[in-house]
């Protein structure tokens, strides 16, 4: 595969033309990639502010008390939509659920670990563990490509 990569100060938005003898799977990953790139969710700081924030950056998402939060490397944010809403949208985009209240970005994840009652550890990018609940380690596993048993 060959990479070119062209400035060009005439054109109002980036373009991306993809060459290929056959649409194979290397393919669809390279189109998946690009078009999760620019993918975002509205997200609010603490402060109020509000903000796009790439899905490619979140790490996780989590429930709470009736908020929904999204946690990137260096900033969480409030989203306003449903963990049912999000997970539905962002299925397709390497997230899976990992408890009642979580699901994961599956490129976030360095490291899966055992962990006591069935649960599994998740070592994210930024250093910090997040739990998959026992209930979910079997989808989890199917998600990752592992057979899992129930």
């Amino acid at each position: 595969m060959k990479l070119f990569v062209k400035d060009n100060q005439n054109i109002s938005e980036t373009e991306v033309e993809i060459r290929c003898q056959n649409r194979d799977e290397e393919v669809e990953n390279l189109v998946n990639a690009i078009n999760l790139a620019g993918n975002t969710l509205m997200g609010e700081k603490e402060n109020g502010d509000k903000t796009p924030v790439y899905v490619s950056e979140i790490l996780y998402i989590e429930a709470v008390d009736r908020n929904v939060f999204a946690y990137t490397p260096d900033e969480i944010y409030r989203i306003k939509r449903t963990l049912f809403d999000l997970e539905e949208v962002l299925s397709k985009e390497y997230f899976t659920r990992i408890s009642k209240s979580s699901i994961v970005n599956l490129k976030s994840v360095r490291k899966i670990s055992p962990d006591d009652s069935r649960r599994l550890k998740l070592l994210l990018k930024n250093g910090e563990w997040i739990m998959v609940s026992r209930n979910y380690v079997s989808d989890f596993k199917k998600s990752i490509g592992m057979k899992g048993e129930k």
